[in-house]
């Protein structure tokens, strides 16, 4: 199997879609040649009924795909509800949304985005905003490198280890510091403009990258000595994927942000739902006109926020992402002997030695002749190490034992043992 080969899509239907979208989309994605007219539970399928094993669902499901209760909420919504995409006005349904995520997180007040990227860089203005609070003429904000939190400009343009991020041709935001990811260059680049740190609890598009607990609490005591503000990303790994609600919890209260975003999982994969979550001493600096969103906030967003979250609990996703990520890593160690592979609940990371992109090992997955076909997307590659990254993340909700056994056997063992 070699690192050129190509794959075609799997049916004229598909291929008809796929020429539409190249001919008039904007190119800012790749994607695999595989087509989704539907999902259900861990499955993609395509217009002529081929099947594949969702294992990148960290984008959206948490719980399953169409998950029925979190379709009933959103259909009562639009059907007895309300529309409203004004907060402008208040409503019983945001009520509820906020109630929830913050009796699920334990912190007092929540900002609505609609996505990701704009949680994360209403956090980055919060901090900067604080900065301002304080005095400060030019506040900064410390990241680490190997960050995703996002493609807007302040992020982008600072993510220089990354060209597919960089916008290398606009200048880069200012007030931001990257630092390696270490205590030792964090500490160093804290100085009197320094007014906080925003960092993803552990790394997902980087590696994933786990952090180890003395990193993490270290971080939040450096914060606490010096007076700063500590954000974590847990966009992807929270509310449940990471084996607890907010993958920080692992390590305690004392690793315990002062605020966290959260997105992806908080609209169950149904929709766009995302959000800035805090402490009042933090969330305090967004007054009226600060900040705001159309979409954030709204109704219909909410009921799914509310009911993603009902679920999240009543299913239990933290344990079964725990139990079945553990069992996973297992499955692995022994089919394929020698793998380099580690998680944190079902977030796991799958290095390849010696391989430059792993692009076309996880389009053999997904487009050979394989059943089941699985959805991998390939990570970032070290040229250090020489180890090309991929992740697994299915649907802890709609993952089972039987599912990892036949796709482990059947699928990523023997995908993984040609390249040797």
């Amino acid at each position: 199997m070699g690192e050129d080969k190509k794959f075609s899509p799997l049916g004229e239907k598909s291929a008809r879609i796929i020429a539409e979208i190249d001919k008039y989309s904007a190119t800012n994605y790749s994607p695999y040649p595989f087509v989704v007219e539907k999902a259900e539970g861990p499955w993609l399928i395509d217009p002529e009924g081929n099947k594949a094993l969702d294992f990148l669902s960290a984008y959206s499901a948490i719980l399953s795909h169409r998950h029925p209760g979190i379709i009933k909420a959103v259909e009562d919504e639009m059907r007895h509800g309300s529309d409203l995409v004004s907060r402008a006005l208040y409503s019983a349904r945001f009520a509820e949304m906020v109630r929830a995520v913050t009796r699920l997180t334990g912190y007092d007040r929540v900002l609505p985005k609609s996505d990701g990227g704009s949680a994360a860089d209403s956090a980055i203005s919060g901090l900067l905003m604080h900065g301002h609070e304080r005095g400060i003429k030019n506040p900064e904000v410390i990241l680490t490198k190997d960050y995703f939190h996002g493609r807007t400009w302040i992020f982008a343009s600072n993510a220089l280890f990354d060209s597919d991020q960089s916008f290398r041709r606009l200048p880069r935001a200012q007030g931001i510091v990257v630092v390696d990811n270490t205590l030792e260059a964090i500490g160093k680049a804290i100085n009197k403009n320094t007014v906080g740190m925003f960092l993803e609890t552990h790394k997902g598009e980087g590696g994933p990258i786990f952090s180890k607990k003395e990193f993490l609490v270290g971080v939040k005591k450096l914060c606490d000595v010096h007076n700063l503000f500590l954000g974590l990303d847990e966009i992807q790994t929270g509310l449940g994927r990471c084996g607890y609600i907010m993958a920080w919890q692992e390590y305690g209260e004392e690793a315990r942000p002062d605020f966290v975003t959260l997105g992806k999982a908080l609209g169950g994969g149904i929709i766009p739902v995302s959000a800035v979550v805090g402490t009042e001493e933090f969330m305090k600096v967004y007054t009226p006109g600060s900040d705001g969103s159309t979409y954030g906030g709204y109704p219909i967003a909410c009921a799914a926020a509310v009911a993603a979250l009902k679920y999240i609990e009543e299913e239990d996703i933290p344990k079964k992402s725990r139990e079945l990520g553990d069992y996973f890593v297992q499955k692995l160690r022994k089919e394929i002997p020698g793998i380099a592979v580690e998680n944190r609940g079902l977030l796991i990371r799958v290095e390849l030695k010696g391989v430059k992109t792993a692009e076309h090992v996880c389009q053999e997955m997904l487009l050979g002749k394989r059943e089941p076909r699985i959805f991998m997307k390939h990570g970032h590659y070290d040229k250090e190490k020489d180890v090309a990254y991929t992740r697994i993340a299915p649907p802890p909700g709609a993952m089972t034992k039987e599912l990892i056994d036949l796709a482990v056997e059947n699928t990523i063992a023997p995908t993984l043992k040609n390249l040797k």
